[in-house]
């Protein structure tokens, strides 16, 4: 792939690593089930483009307010079992706002082919990541139904279900920015990287655990 298409999806995620860090009981919910009103359609459209849905691991779409959309996900490969990470930069803005003499309108931009990178993870790991996650997306930070948003969407998947709304900002979910960061940079990573990417995955989750599981004793 390409090191400026590489580089623009690492800003994006991260990106949300540069405020500072709440507990989780200081997070108000910024996301919730399911997409947030009239979203569904463009993120559907994303999320297919972009690698599709597994049903049996993780994924974070990024659909920005402005520039290209990115996907990172997690799963199993139908062939031989093994947990593969899949990381997808839109090759252009799929959200095209159509304005004219008349009146404006909203088109997607499926007809190009994105840059994907992938690399394996070892099923251990593999494992754990989709545990965290489905245990912080079933927290209080998560609210009853998805947001009513403007601008940058973000939606997360865990074994089939779908969490949308805007960054998170603190608590749990933020800390899945950065284990989705991880992966990201996992699957640019050449084969000699691979260890250390995942120590650096394995060490992210231990400083979640100490934190989050600190704060609920």
């Amino acid at each position: 792939m390409p090191a400026a298409p590489q580089r623009t999806l690492l800003a994006v995620l991260l990106a949300a690593l540069a405020a500072p860090s709440l507990a989780a009981s200081q997070c108000l919910p910024v996301v919730g089930p399911g997409w947030p009103p009239a979203v569904g359609n463009y993120g559907q459209a994303a999320t297919s483009l972009l690698g599709g849905q597994a049903e049996d691991g993780l994924s974070l779409l990024v659909l920005p307010a402005r520039g290209v959309e990115s996907q990172v996900s997690l799963r199993r490969d139908g062939g031989n079992g093994q947990w593969m990470v899949l990381a997808g930069l839109a090759d252009k803005r799929i959200y095209n706002w159509n304005s004219g003499a008349g009146r404006g309108g909203v088109s997607l931009v499926l007809d190009q082919e994105p840059e994907f990178a992938q690399a394996p993870l070892p099923d251990a790991l593999a494992q754990r990541l989709v545990e965290v996650w489905g245990k912080a997306l079933a927290s209080p930070e998560v609210a009853e139904r998805a947001p009513v948003t403007e601008g940058e969407v973000l939606s997360f998947t865990v074994n089939g279900e779908r969490y949308s709304g805007v960054r998170p900002g603190c608590g749990q979910l933020e800390a899945l920015l950065e284990q989705a960061t991880l992966l990201t940079e996992l699957a640019h990573s050449k084969d000699k990287k691979y260890e250390k990417r995942y120590a650096d995955i394995e060490r992210a989750l231990d400083k979640m655990h100490d934190r989050f599981v600190g704060d609920a004793g």
